[in-house]
């Protein structure tokens, strides 16, 4: 008799609607393997965003936004207590997944990724990495360009707009940037879905609502991403990011599309600014990148805890291309601290675990 744990799971990727139950977790479990990856005592060290990019070769880039690297202390195991990057990439090579190496900056700086208009080294204005995928020998990545200021609201920042990075998948050194216009403002972070038949590259975005967000979906030619791209209207693909119309609703503005198994995969967290807040993880299906979606069912509720606290977590990502040999999907998310449960700064340094992504696995219906 099939557990109800599985019967979930196969409902949700088969395209079942299910009611939105956000009870406790159910068919996830914790990856101790995928989380001591993120433990690295070089290079990069912790950070957030943790959004992978699957490369020939049975490789794969590890995109971070805010990390520190080579900051941790051998001897305390601590770090300062702030981060000394706006972004970083590792790759990861099949033949020795657990030691990803860190690509250093041609420029000097401490980002990986730097606006053309930054001037080396000042924290503003910063890229954070969002999505990306590779095409032939050219990999594409979703750039975000934040700049501080007051509107930016209680962070003190808000999203200026957003380029492409390209990069040559065969050296991994340079990176050309190209804006792209016309998004209206619209953060197009969440994952990009390759349709070879179709000749097209979905891309999904979110644009907050309050402690929600509507989350869209653009499309643009598979051999040009630089080419105009259209949005989903509700009733068709239109050019102006204007009448973009939500596919469905998240939870939250952290939200990663994916496809597997021809089903597209929502996943967003409950929402968390602070600690005791939210700390479900949800999961969404489609057979359509323009939905209908179904509700969303928890599959997870992350159990870490100092004092008795949880922390400040966000970002649930998926990462297709990590499907082990029990096929379970690999899933990250971040954390941010226990603040102001617990301090985060104790004698000017910190905990880096406090500031590492977090692995679980999702069973997949064989």
């Amino acid at each position: 008799m099939w557990r109800a744990t599985e019967y979930i799971i196969v409902a949700l990727l088969a395209g079942i609607a299910l009611p939105a139950r956000p009870g406790p977790a159910l068919p996830a479990h914790f990856d101790a393997a995928g989380t001591a990856f993120f433990r690295q005592t070089n290079g990069w060290e912790a950070g957030d965003g943790a959004t992978s990019v699957p490369l020939s070769g049975g490789r794969a880039l590890w995109l971070f936004g805010d990390s520190f690297i080579d900051q941790l202390d051998p001897a305390t195991g601590t770090t300062p207590c702030l981060f000394d990057a706006r972004n970083a990439v590792t790759v990861q090579n099949a033949k020795d997944p657990q030691h990803p190496v860190t690509l250093r900056p041609t420029d000097g700086g401490r980002s990986f990724f730097r606006p053309p208009e930054a001037p080396v080294g000042e924290p503003w204005p910063c890229f954070w990495p969002g999505a990306g995928f590779q095409r032939g020998d050219t990999i594409w990545i979703s750039l975000m360009e934040i700049q501080q200021t007051p509107e930016g609201g209680m962070w003190g920042f808000r999203n200026v707009r957003e380029y492409w990075g390209e990069m040559n998948a065969s050296d991994l050194k340079s990176v050309k940037y190209i804006k792209i216009p016309g998004l209206n403002g619209i953060p197009f972070l969440s994952g990009f879905v390759a349709d070879e038949a179709g000749g097209c590259v979905y891309g999904f975005g979110n644009r907050r609502r309050a402690t929600e967000s509507d989350v869209l979906v653009a499309r643009f030619p598979l051999a040009d991403p630089t080419a105009p791209w259209s949005f989903w209207d509700g009733r068709g693909w239109d050019a102006n990011a204007t009448n973009a119309a939500p596919v469905t609703r998240a939870s939250s503005t952290s939200v990663c599309v994916c496809r597997v198994n021809n089903k597209f995969l929502l996943f967003s967290t409950e929402f968390s600014v602070a600690c005791d807040q939210g700390r479900r993880i949800y999961l969404s299906t489609s057979d359509s990148p323009t939905g209908p979606f179904s509700p969303p069912q928890t599959i997870y509720t992350i159990d870490d805890a100092v004092s008795g606290h949880h922390p400040f977590f966000y970002l649930a990502n998926a990462h297709p291309e990590s499907v082990n040999a029990e096929n379970e999907l690999l899933i990250t998310y971040c954390i941010n601290g226990y603040e102001p449960c617990v301090p985060t700064c104790v004698n000017r340094r910190a905990n880096p675990d406090y500031y590492r992504p977090r692995a679980i696995r999702l069973p997949l219906p064989r």
